[in-house]
């Protein structure tokens, strides 16, 4: 799978709340950050993480891939949802993607600030 490819299953796997889609795109062995500074331990916190986003309503996720390298991409994106209070929630960022022969991420590194 190609990162166009990759990051449409992301998206689509988040909108959906399919928490085994989303980590179906992640080696077992992935380094993840979730922040610049939080690095999750291993592929269960990786698990863990991602429930949250059943507490996620009516995302939209738009992004821009505006660098790449080899298997190795720069993606500006920005976030929008409701929490589980009902509070619209807007975040924008960047991820680095690194994906493997197989299109399974391998690195990601997220940095966003709330809007």
């Amino acid at each position: 799978m190609n990162i166009d490819g990759w990051l449409q299953k992301f998206k689509e796997y988040w909108q959906t709340h399919n928490i085994d889609g989303v980590l179906g795109l992640f080696d077992k062995n992935v380094i993840y950050y979730e922040t610049p500074s939080n690095k999750l331990e291993n592929f269960e916190a990786l698990a863990k993480e991602w429930k949250s986003i059943t507490e996620q309503n009516n995302i939209s996720l738009i992004y821009q891939i505006f660098s790449s390298d080899k298997n190795k991409y720069s993606v500006i994106f920005k976030l929008k949802y409701f929490d589980k209070q009902k509070v619209e929630k807007n975040f924008a960022g960047t991820y680095l993607i690194e994906l493997n022969n197989t299109g399974l991420c391998t690195y990601f590194h997220q940095t966003c600030e709330e809007l």
